[in-house]
């Protein structure tokens, strides 16, 4: 349930990037806890172009992320997950609330 326009806002854009499946031509249920790499199975260059969209948008400083963190450059195991609830508290906070 959405509660606010900043949800929304994150949600809309996340909801560019839903494609529906090749397979069973649904889209992916979005929800506050969904993480964008192990739940969405977001590729990496979409995720990079996600979190840019997000800091322009939400005036994030994008120096700010560790992408690496979410999205491995070896395609390994992600240190932390990238859910829409991160997206959406560092937007109502003005800056990426999960820092190192």
């Amino acid at each position: 349930m959405v509660r606010d326009e900043t949800e929304k806002a994150v949600f809309d854009l996340v909801d560019t990037y839903n494609a529906p499946s090749i397979f069973t031509f649904k889209r992916y249920q979005l929800k506050h806890d969904t993480d964008l790499n192990e739940d969405f199975k977001m590729d990496p260059i979409d995720a990079y172009d996600l979190i840019q969209e997000f800091a322009d948008k939400f005036s994030i400083n994008p120096g700010e992320i560790n992408f690496g963190r979410y999205f491995p450059a070896d395609n390994g195991k992600a240190e932390k997950p990238l859910t829409i609830q991160l997206l959406i508290d560092s937007a109502r906070a003005g800056q990426w609330v999960d820092k190192e």
